[in-house]
């Protein structure tokens, strides 16, 4: 099934008058959330940023973090199918980046995509698939943080503290089984 932009597909029937619907295997790859990304950037409406935003809310994003757990909480043998995916028996502890703009504001960097995050950018730095709401929460235990920014040196769509606040009051558009 091939999502385009507009969040619809062959085989996605289930639009409302309200927009669009989606599933979660639609949102997987990150293809539909970066087509929002690029739909508002080449067309800066209200209705574009409000399009990303609800696709935002049911997205999972890629985050440069720095990823700690003691070796005795690694479960070596519970990925066979992933080898880089080491589940932990309990509690990790993960460090977002951040970086300092121009502007004095301070930034955590998440990608809708894992290509879109560019070695050279990661400093050493592990990208961590997490669901929006698990960045919500890195992002209020940051003290200096309040916003983030989309797909940095690619295409920089900042979202502040008010973008985030409409982010979380939308409604989900993310079709359940």
């Amino acid at each position: 099934m091939k999502a385009n932009v507009n969040g619809s597909s062959e085989n996605n029937k289930g639009s409302s008058a309200k927009g669009f619907t989606v599933t979660p295997e639609m949102l997987a790859s990150g293809e539909v959330l970066c087509g929002f990304v690029i739909r508002f950037i080449n067309n800066r409406t209200k209705e574009n940023m409000f399009s990303l935003l609800s696709c935002l809310r049911d997205s999972n994003l890629f985050v440069p973090a720095n990823v700690t757990a003691n070796a005795e909480n690694i479960d070596l043998e519970g990925n066979k199918a992933n080898p880089v995916m080491f589940p932990a028996k309990s509690s990790i502890t993960i460090k977002p980046q951040y970086y300092k703009g121009a502007d004095g504001f301070v930034y955590m960097p998440v990608y809708t995509r894992m290509e879109n995050a560019r070695q050279e950018y990661l400093k050493g730095a592990s990208l961590v698939n997490m669901p929006y709401e698990n960045c919500l929460e890195l992002l209020k235990a940051s003290e200096d943080c309040t916003r983030f920014v989309l797909d940095p040196h690619l295409y920089n769509v900042v979202l502040d503290e008010d973008l985030i606040r409409i982010s979380q009051k939308l409604p989900s558009r993310l079709k359940r089984n």
